[in-house]
């Protein structure tokens, strides 16, 4: 053989396996949200338009939760999975709210959207010492958030259900808690 044809023949084998690459990879980011690093975080300014969709979803225990349940109560819903690192970074900064704030009227929502579901949500929920709410998400639900594109997402929620801030990446826990004491002391 040639050298020439030698080359071309490892030109289109390059070829196929960057298209084949390219196609893996598209499919693979369609079926999930993409994790959303510390370097892509977005913040939006000011108070974010409209009302949480209200949803009902299975906690890790199997019971229905809905966002009604908490009505009256400041929110924080995070959609979160167990393989995202700056999920998992996250988690203690709401452990720690839940538990300074929850007496006070606010509650903490974490949305799983993990492919498994509770068979891999539960025991690392219970691992990590998670006792703030934990439900099981699906597409519908991310889908009425507009889309959950990134995680995490987290959706801050004041008394009446109303969107007051939505952040995409990891945020540190005063970032959380300045939000939380504002919508506190709103009655």
């Amino acid at each position: 053989m040639s050298t020439s044809k030698k080359g071309f023949g490892f030109q289109m084998l390059a070829l196929v396996l960057i298209a084949g690459g390219v196609v893996a990879a598209w499919i693979n980011v369609s079926k999930a949200p993409a994790e959303a690093g510390d370097s892509q975080i977005q913040t939006s300014g000011g108070n974010v338009e409209g009302v949480a969709a209200n949803f009902s979803l299975p906690d890790l225990s199997g019971s229905t939760v809905r966002l009604s349940d908490f009505d009256g109560q400041v929110k924080i819903v995070d959609f979160w999975a167990t393989w995202c690192p700056p999920c998992r970074k996250e988690i203690p900064h709401f452990q720690a709210l839940h538990e300074k704030y929850g007496t006070q009227g606010l509650t903490v929502i974490g949305v799983a959207l993990d492919d498994e579901g509770g068979s891999i949500v539960k025991p690392f929920a219970e691992q990590q010492g998670m006792t703030y709410t934990s439900v099981i998400g699906n597409a519908d639900v991310a889908r009425q958030y507009g889309g959950i594109e990134a995680i995490p997402t987290t959706f801050v929620l004041d008394r009446q259900n109303r969107i007051y801030r939505k952040y995409v990446g990891y945020r540190d826990y005063a970032t959380f808690e300045e939000d939380v004491k504002t919508l506190l002391a709103r009655q």
